[in-house]
């Protein structure tokens, strides 16, 4: 039984299809681990229909056969948040809408960063990577009409940096210009040299988060800020601080340290040079569990390396199929660039670029818990926040897929 297998928008517009071939006992599970697998969206969020518009709802373990599917169907297949895409969209309008009163547009604001949180939590942008250059640009738009961290951020950038640099002539704050966390540019002058740092908010907390509408700590969250300072260690990410605001409540950010002479993915011209960085920012990927993984966090550094400046961190980590992934795979998140470039790299070229790559990360192996343990010691001191393991099991599933891809490629 061959079917057409399209994803379709809340217009019918066609985003990305393929055809495979099952049998006719395969089960409607089959179908779906597919679906996931090809057009990125977890079973848990997939509205199937009939070509004739008709909604599929039978269990998991029903054949394709005894739904009707036949060979040659096509089979329309739906993100089932495309209402919440239109909600957010319409949110946004309203914020815009400077005929109506500030207490409304800042209801339109709190309606826009719930709809916000939950399509980027259900992987929708995977699935449709055409709208997230718009939601990007609306989510900065949505942060700077909120704003509530502003505040927070500048002063405890200047609580942190003041320490650091006690001789320092001034620091001065920037709007961050880029990604989807709340964040500030952070300039300390020092001996008449300027050092930059990005500051900005943990990806669990996001933009949702305000002074204006919450009153409760925002704690950090331990895998992304375990990630930061373990690609800090293997020399992949720039150098990472972990400030935070104390008042009445406590908010956690992370501060990285410009990557001097950064070199963005879309600016690199070496074709050779572009392949390398894309390979190895998917092993990582890989090997991490990292994403977000776009052209403007990718790039490399004044010594011609590999450098991730920004990312955020699922939930599931191990891979036992990572050397299948690693090798036939061609895309690894919802931005088109980076993936037409995977697209084009053949079985050779990947084996030759991981293998120079994964010596020079082989620190992984050596590598503890204890790279935060100075942050855990603070929450631990300050929140009383002492069941913190999660990053434990984080590093060995991180050593095992960077054990498995070695052994594969020896």
């Amino acid at each position: 039984m061959n079917l057409i297998i399209e994803l379709h928008d809340e217009d019918d517009i066609v985003h990305d299809k393929f055809r495979y071939t099952f049998d006719n006992q395969d089960t409607l599970e089959k179908l779906e681990n597919l679906i996931y697998s090809k057009l990125h969206i977890n079973m848990t969020h997939q509205e199937l229909l009939s070509e004739c518009g008709k909604r599929i709802l039978e269990p998991g373990n029903t054949n394709l056969q005894s739904i009707g599917l036949k060979d040659s169907s096509k089979l329309i297949v739906k993100h089932c948040h495309l209402d919440r895409w239109k909600a957010y969209l319409s949110g946004i309008k309203g914020i815009n809408n400077m005929g109506v009163s500030k207490p409304t547009r800042m209801s339109f604001a709190n309606l826009a960063l719930s709809y916000s949180k939950d399509l980027e939590d259900s992987g929708f942008f995977n699935a449709y990577p055409k709208f997230s250059t718009e939601w990007l640009e609306t989510n900065r738009q949505l942060r700077r009409f909120v704003n509530g961290t502003e505040g927070a951020l500048k002063q405890a950038a200047t609580t942190f940096f003041s320490k650091m640099y006690p001789n320092s002539k001034k620091i001065d704050f920037k709007p961050k210009e880029a990604g989807s966390r709340a964040g500030i540019k952070v300039t300390i002058t020092d001996n008449d040299e300027d050092i930059n740092f990005y500051m900005k908010m943990y990806h669990s907390t996001g933009s949702e988060f305000s002074l204006e509408n919450t009153s409760k700590s925002q704690f950090p969250a331990i895998l992304e800020m375990f990630a930061y300072r373990l690609l800090e260690f293997i020399e992949v990410g720039p150098v990472v601080f972990f400030p935070y605001y104390e008042d009445e409540i406590y908010i956690h950010f992370i501060a990285t340290k410009e990557v001097a002479e950064f070199k963005e993915l879309d600016k690199i011209e070496d074709v050779n040079m572009r392949n390398k960085v894309v390979v190895e920012a998917y092993l990582l990927y890989l090997i991490l569990g990292i994403h977000d993984l776009h052209e403007g966090n990718i790039g490399i550094n004044k010594e011609n390396n590999l450098s991730i400046v920004d990312f955020s961190v699922p939930d599931n980590t191990l891979r036992p199929d990572i050397f299948d992934a690693f090798m036939n795979k061609k895309k690894f998140g919802r931005y088109e660039k980076v993936n037409e470039i995977l697209a084009q790299i053949g079985h050779e070229e990947r084996m030759q670029i991981a293998k120079d790559a994964l010596p020079r990360w082989s620190k992984i192996n050596c590598m503890t818990s204890d790279i935060i343990d100075g942050e855990i010691n603070v929450l631990r001191e300050k929140h009383g926040l002492n069941d913190i393991t999660r990053h434990v099991d984080y590093l060995e599933a991180i050593k095992s897929n960077y054990t498995t891809i070695c052994l594969a490629l020896q």
